[in-house]
């Protein structure tokens, strides 16, 4: 999976920094659109940091409020948001269905009907925005025609199959480019194409992901997956052997191995080693040498025997533990 950290997310922009929650509220207000912001912590305010670039029909913001919050907007009307958490847990609640949202699933909010929000404290966001028209512009190149109210999505999507990890990577290079522009600007008509392929991404991994029935639940076997995913990203540093998880889950652990084998095509321990060491990976980039160690970034990440940890590492990113930690 596309691991894209906090820090890298508009570097070398401005950060728009406030703990003050009106504050907070009136500059995502002006950025996106009315709503209300409530701390959910007693006697914690927020430590939001916002920094956000726009070129044209698209945006790209990084968001972290810096506490739980709760957040009930009205609907967007004239532009789509994908939300991306970079780490931590948020929920989306859209009438009767609710979105569970970890770096794995990402929340795409109706445009024309009110919802919900809560995002836990640790939970930073890269959110990509797109106006109606750009987004109808490219649904109509790829299917042939739109609804006359515009293109109509779901309110999930799913960053761990293919198409997922392709609108990601879409994301990126789209990201990378607009962050260049002002001392290096590309052709107009290269500027397009990103664009342009990042929305058809946008587009298919929506299509991708599966969708709610009229009770707003997502079919059993993917609801299954996406709460063994969940588990995963808020648990998988501690110590979690696969039977447990099974049972947490409700399921026997031949369920669980035959659902993630089928949609997945990985087993529920090669999962589990996967996203311990990308949280690996995440902490070594983001250390300080000096201030931490090899060995007690591998320790809180679920790794016990140094050098079995050092071999997966090397195999699974082409290099050691050290050289991450120095770069």
């Amino acid at each position: 999976m596309v691991r894209i950290l906090p820090r890298d997310v508009l570097r070398g922009l401005p950060t728009v920094a406030t703990t003050d929650v009106d504050d907070a509220h009136q500059k995502i207000a002006e950025l996106f659109c009315r709503h209300d912001l409530l701390p959910q912590s007693r006697g914690v305010s927020v430590d939001m940091k916002l920094r956000s670039l726009h070129r044209g029909d698209v945006g790209i913001e990084y968001l972290d409020y810096g506490s739980d919050v709760r957040i009930n907007p009205e609907g967007l009307e004239s532009f789509h948001l994908v939300q991306i958490p970079l780490a931590g847990h948020a929920r989306m609640i859209v009438g009767s269905e609710t979105v569970e949202s970890t770096p794995r699933m990402a929340t795409v909010p109706p445009i024309d009907r009110p919802f919900s929000m809560s995002w836990d404290h640790g939970t930073p966001h890269l959110i990509v925005y797109v106006k109606r028209p750009a987004l109808a512009a490219v649904a109509e190149q790829l299917y042939g025609d739109t609804p006359r109210d515009g293109v109509q999505l779901g309110h999930a999507m799913d960053l761990s199959g293919p198409p997922g990890r392709a609108f990601l990577r879409a994301v990126v290079e789209l990201h990378d480019d607009m962050i260049s522009q002002a001392s290096n600007a590309a052709p107009v008509f290269i500027q397009k194409l990103l664009v342009d392929t990042m929305l058809s991404r946008l587009l298919m991994a929506m299509e991708q992901t599966p969708a709610a029935d009229h009770d707003g639940n997502p079919d059993s076997e993917s609801r299954l997956i996406r709460r063994f995913l969940d588990v995963l990203e808020r648990h998988a540093t501690e110590e979690l052997a696969v039977p447990d998880i099974a049972e947490n889950l409700g399921v026997s652990v031949r369920t669980l191995q035959t659902a993630l084998r089928s949609e997945l095509g990985a087993t529920p321990s090669e999962l589990l080693k996967r996203v311990r060491l990308d949280r690996a990976r995440e902490m070594l980039l983001a250390a300080e040498p000096g201030q931490e160690t090899i060995v007690s970034i591998a320790e809180r990440c679920g790794f016990s025997h140094q050098g079995r940890f050092s071999a997966l590492y090397l195999d699974t990113f082409g290099e050691l533990p050290s050289e991450s930690l120095r770069r």
